[in-house]
């Protein structure tokens, strides 16, 4: 399947990854790219893959693809940090010095924090444009023209999140009740949890567990639920067993 964005092949720079220096912390990623990125009156220069541009009013639109991120002041694109990702929008005030965050919007996922996260599923091929805005390019008569742009296409991150599709976690109610609790260490706290079922089975995140609670017996002697933990830019989407 393609991919979300795709390297640019015209109109950048592509940029090596460099060492840090005193007044670079932290450095550019690996296959960071530079573009001057013209304003719809001047050229409309198309942010790589995507569709998003410069209109006339300074900001970076995406009319119908992507949902931008503007992340706020940055020192630099190494320090454009996607680990939260909220209040997405399809229009976003140019600013020099800030960074952004480009997803599609048929990939990104709304959790019940509002936070919007990349599936990691090997089939979808998921990635993510992460830029940051350098400098104005600016016209002794014609004023602004538009802005130098560094950026670079990611894919969210694994962190420990388990493996698409797979079963992590059974749950044995062979020597329990109805109504009794089950808990489930997960290795970090910083997580979010989402459960499919029909009422009859509940989760609920208490530090770093899962406690579950089955209200109603499956319909045969397993039953599975679809269980999606979200860490940061990411979400893996997994079955739960549950025996009885």
């Amino acid at each position: 399947m393609r991919s979300v964005f795709l390297p640019i092949l015209v109109s950048a720079f592509v940029m090596t990854a460099a060492s840090c220096s005193k007044d670079e912390t932290p450095g550019d990623p690996e296959g960071t790219a530079i573009l001057n990125m013209y304003n719809e009156q001047n050229g409309k220069t198309i942010l790589d893959d995507s569709d998003i541009y410069i209109n006339d009013a300074g900001n970076f639109i995406s009319p119908s693809s992507c949902q931008l991120f503007m992340l706020g002041a940055r020192s630099g694109l190494g320090a454009v940090d996607v680990s939260t990702l909220q209040n997405p929008a399809p229009e976003v005030a140019v600013m020099k010095g800030y960074g952004y965050v480009a997803v599609r919007g048929v990939t990104g996922r709304v959790f019940p924090s509002h936070n919007v996260a990349l599936p990691l599923d090997p089939d979808r091929n998921v990635n993510y444009l992460k830029f940051y805005v350098m400098n104005n390019i600016e016209d002794a008569e014609r004023g602004t023209l538009g802005a130098v742009v560094k950026f670079v296409i990611e894919k969210p991150r694994n962190y420990w999140l388990p493996e698409w599709n797979s079963t992590p976690y059974q749950l044995d109610y062979s020597s329990k009740g109805l109504g009794e609790e089950v808990s489930v260490p997960l290795p970090d706290e910083n997580f979010e949890v989402e459960l499919d079922s029909n009422n009859d089975l509940t989760c609920e995140k208490q530090g770093r567990n899962l406690v579950f609670k089955l209200l109603d017996w499956p319909s045969y002697d397993s039953g599975y639920y679809t269980l999606r933990l979200r860490v940061g830019e990411s979400y893996t989407q997994v079955r739960m067993e549950v025996i009885h």
